[in-house]
């Protein structure tokens, strides 16, 4: 029988060419965070990042479609190491709307040389969809981190 916790856990090993305090970074600062995340469809329309224990965390992005808002608290953070939050999809894309299922996120940055590697997990979701969906999402948002690792052109703010 599968466990059923595998399914509604998602676990994405990455490697950056950037030194970890550099990866570390891009997640904790807001204007680069902000030029970075969510798929590579979408733009950040707002970004609200306090990067510190019980701080909080909101992204509004927007694509021709649709628009989403996500929004949560940090649990830890351990420069350059490690960083756990909070993560809820709004209802709307207005911050005002009940927030949905949360999850909790926990990255840990490894130096490698000049090169991290990155463990994202996030768990967990109600189902194996809302895993994928979560799949999907995380590896548009690393190409728009690798784009900006690598000095070229990330998404803009």
């Amino acid at each position: 029988m599968p466990d059923a916790a595998a399914d509604r856990e998602l676990r994405i090993v990455r490697s950056f060419a950037a030194p970890r305090d550099v990866v570390f970074r891009a997640w904790t600062e807001r204007e680069l965070f902000a030029r970075w995340f969510g798929p590579t469809d979408m733009r950040i329309t707002r970004c609200d990042l306090d990067a510190q224990v019980g701080g909080a965390w909101l992204i509004t992005m927007a694509g021709a479609a649709r628009s989403h808002t996500v929004s949560g608290k940090f649990l830890e953070i351990t420069p350059p190491a490690r960083l756990s939050f909070t993560w809820a999809w709004h209802e709307t894309a207005d911050p005002a709307t009940t927030r949905e299922h949360e999850t909790v996120v926990t990255v840990d940055f490894t130096a490698q040389g000049e090169r991290t590697e990155m463990v994202l997990v996030q768990r967990l979701f109600q189902d194996r969809q809302g895993r994928d969906n979560h799949a999907a999402g995380w590896t548009s948002s690393f190409t728009g981190l690798d784009r900006l690792l690598a000095g070229g052109e990330p998404k803009q703010a």
